[in-house]
Parts: C-alpha cells; structure tokens; sequence
C-alpha cells in the first residue's frame, strides 16, 4: 500500500461498509466454507485483506467509539455499551470534514444522547436501535425472545423475518439514493465524499430469511472446537452468567444456520452499495465489522472475550494505490484503520490517536491492544478490567483480579495451550507492555463513577422518554414473524 501526496483535486472518496459481529473467519476468501460471500470476496480479489485485524474492544459501543475517535476506550470514558462519547471529542467525521469532505452516516453506530452525529454533516437515516439507554430495543413481537446475548435466547434462532433485516434494506435503498447524489456532485464540482454505510447484521437475533437460511444449511457444522473440561475464571464468570453451557444441540445448529444466512444477506447488501462505485479510479472502499462472534466454538457465544473468533474482525481495502488481491498477515486494529484513513485523505490527525498509517511498512510492529471493561447490555457480571495484547507470534490476555493466559498463536492458532505458567518470564516482559498507560485502579475508580452517572440517566429517561428523532422505526412491525 502506497502512500501518496494529497491534494484538494486529487482527495479519494472513501466509501466504508460497516456491519456488527461479523466473525473475521466467516468469508469466503478467508476458507469458510459454509460463507456465502461473493460480493466480499470479490472486494478482497481487487484489494488487500488485512488477516490480523482486532477491534479495540470485543463489545459494540466501546470498539466503534475507538474507530471513530483513534482513542483506546479507557481514554475516551466509553468503556461500555452504556457510555456516551463526549461531543467534544472529535472524530474521524470532524477531521475529513475539514479537509473539505462531504461526510454522511447512513445507519446504524450505536450514539448516545442528544449528539447523534458526532462531527458528520449529515443523516439521512438513524439507528434500529435506542438513542438514549434504557429507551427500549426495536418491537419484534413473537421473536422478542430470540433477541439478546444470553443462552436462554438461542433456541428461538432460525427462519423468519425481522424488523432489522429490514432495516439493513433500508440502509442500503438510502446508500444507493446518497452515493447517486454524492458522485454527481464529485463529478460536477470535485467535492470528496466519504459515506459511512452502517449494517445492523449479523449481530443477534439469529434469525434468518427462508432463502438464506436453506442456501447455507447443507455447508454448515457444528463448532470445529468444543467446550473444555475447565474454564479460565475470568471465562467461567462469563458462560456462566451467559448461560452458555446450557444450549440445546439443535439451537447451537439453528443459530450458526441463521449467523451464516445473516451474512450471506449483508454481503448481497453490501454488493449493492459496492456496485456503485464500481470501476471508479477515484474512491476507496472498505468492509469492516466492529467485532467478531464465538458462534459456538469452545462453547462460547457472542463477543466479550479475547480468542480470535471474537476480537478479530474483518477488514478489507481497495482502490486506488491499494494493492489487489493481496493478503496482509501484519498485526493491526481498526485504530490503526482510521489513521490510515484520515492520510490517506489528507486530514488533520485526531490529538491522541493511537493508530498507525498502514501505508508506512517500514518498521512495522506487529502489536494490537483490545479492552473489555463489562457492560454487555443483558449479561450483568459486574465491571471488568480485562486486557489483551498481540504482540507477534503470541497472545497475553490479563484479566483484573484472575492470572493471565499467554498463547503461541504460531503453534497454537486454537489457542488451546496456556503458556503462562512456563513462560512467565515473557509474561512479565509482554506485561509491562500491556500495562502502560493503562491503569485498572484508576478505570474503576472512573467505572463507578459512570455507573452513577447512568442509573440517573435511565431513570430520567424513562420517566421524560426524550425524542429519538434520527431513530428509525419499522413501517410494517408485524413482519415479524417465524417462517417455514
């Protein structure tokens, strides 16, 4: 990936394709046999695939936040699902907005509060999901039990329609309608662009429509790796909480079918938005996903922890001065993404960013950070300070109040072998590393404070119930229904 001079006539377009809880594995062009994605796969043929991508927190809110922002969670205070972004915190909307982009959202990113834009100038559809906490999850009627991040919920998975697959189509109907507008304007005036097109799936519930779900049936199997005989703490505290160990066989196949035929539709979505700005000289494209899903494997479900299938994500470039079809296996994250992003398009860099310019290999370090401080809405174990670090070849994950796990992913890409106890001498070194700038006894003096700061704010709003005007509300709730 080339790095090169940027001027005002010469800025790209940047058109980046978000979607929640897509697992870096499950891509055609990653080896997954049972992902349907041509459309992505495609993407990857003509562009580069980042293979050791993380997100910077294995949860929804805090892992955006950081993009947006180039700030670790613990720096910007948005540690949990329940956090608002300060509005004085600028991001990566502010920064191209002033290097002279017309810079719109279009869909879902999860904000809190009264600032639904966050330095983007405009919105022309919201989020499925609440504006403020505790302002109530989207009407699914019949599959409201299917809806959440605990085990109880798994077996209402499987065929049906939803309010937020149709939100997505909504998406992608206004994408097509805005990318048609932005590009006449860029053809006629030279204006850059760059469109943030948020998809709500695959995120849960896993319930997916008759034709997906069938295409993908005969390709999908159980989880490759199955629970272990013990649990690290840190990890039983959660399944346990989680209820994962109680999910039926049937369930665990009904919702890996349905994730699968989730993703299949998303990426015929983002095919359509892909498209229209196919062959074009003057824009790069992106696919990401804030972060990754267990889906089973080691008996674990959703996100929150720190193995791969949950805390990688994918991340695919193209365009110009992009290399094609190329594989990068450097460790990176999306902060590193959103540095590259604002260079390549010639933007003041965000004060504090921690990413990095993928465009400069040259003494590359191989290192990634991922936080998880608790806060998945319906699984209530209590504030977490827990902390991973990729460093090359190896993983230490360090969790507040627990031992730390160290893993060889060289020789080890299950992650299936604690090296901590006979390597503590790495422990030790790759612990210093992990721990600077990153205090857990100041997160929880900060974590109760916002812990106190939000109970007011539920109870206000649920007693005002503030306006959710941005919000996007389904025209047709009855659509929701099982089929087949």
């Amino acid at each position: 990936m080339s790095r090169p001079t940027v001027g005002y006539s010469d800025k790209p377009n940047i058109v980046l394709v978000m979607t929640d809880q897509h697992a870096a594995r499950a891509l055609g062009c990653a080896g997954d046999p049972a992902a349907q994605t041509p459309a992505l796969d495609a993407l990857a043929a003509r562009g580069t695939r980042f293979t050791n991508a993380y997100c910077p927190a294995p949860l929804c809110v805090p892992s955006r936040m950081a993009f947006l922002t180039g700030l670790e969670p613990h720096v910007s205070g948005v540690l949990s699902n329940d956090d608002f972004l300060p509005s004085d915190i600028p991001t990566i909307a502010h920064a191209l907005g002033a290097a002279g982009y017309d810079t719109r959202l279009i869909g879902r990113m999860h904000f809190y509060g009264p600032d639904q834009h966050h330095g983007f100038a405009d919105r022309p559809i919201g989020d499925i999901g609440p504006g403020w906490p505790g302002a109530g999850a989207p009407a699914i009627g019949p599959l409201t039990d299917a809806r959440g991040n605990r085990g109880p919920e798994l077996p209402g998975s499987g065929i049906g329609e939803t309010s937020y697959q149709a939100y997505d189509h909504a998406v992608t109907e206004t994408a097509e309608r805005e990318l048609e507008e932005m590009l006449a304007r860029r053809d006629g005036r030279g204006t850059p662009f760059f469109a943030l097109v948020s998809l709500f799936c695959p995120h849960p519930p896993y319930i997916a429509a008759p034709d997906d779900y069938h295409a993908v049936a005969p390709h999908v199997g159980p989880p490759r790796l199955s629970a272990p005989p013990a649990r690290h703490p840190a990890l039983a505290e959660w399944a346990e909480a989680g209820g994962v160990d109680a999910v039926p066989q049937d369930a665990a196949m009904r919702s890996r079918t349905a994730y699968y035929g989730l993703v299949r539709m998303i990426d015929r979505l983002a095919g359509r938005v892909l498209r229209r700005v196919e062959g074009r000289d003057d824009t790069i494209v992106i696919y990401l996903s804030d972060h990754g899903e267990a889906l089973g494997e080691r008996g674990l479900w959703w996100k929150s922890t720190f193995h791969d299938d949950s805390a990688k994500v994918p991340l695919i470039m193209a365009g110009p001065g992009i290399e094609a079809g190329t594989e990068d296996d450097r460790v990176t994250s999306l902060l590193d993404f959103s540095a590259t992003l604002l260079a390549r398009a010639g933007a003041p860099a965000l004060p504090g960013h921690a990413g990095r310019d993928l465009s400069l290999r040259e003494g590359w370090e191989n290192s990634a950070t991922s936080s998880y401080y608790g806060g998945l809405m319906n699984i209530r174990i209590g504030s977490q300070r827990h902390r991973m670090l990729r460093a090359g070849r190896y993983k230490l994950c360090w969790y507040d109040g627990h031992a730390p796990q160290l893993f060889d992913l060289e020789d080890d890409p299950d992650e299936l072998s604690d090296l901590s106890h006979a390597r503590p001498d790495l422990v030790m070194e790759l612990g210093v590393e992990l721990r600077r700038g990153w205090n857990p006894n100041a997160i929880a003096q900060a974590q109760a404070i916002s812990q106190q700061r939000n109970a007011i704010l539920r109870s206000w709003v649920g007693a005002t119930r503030p306006p959710e005007r941005l919000r996007w509300r389904d025209p047709r709730p009855e659509r929701n229904r099982y089929l087949d």
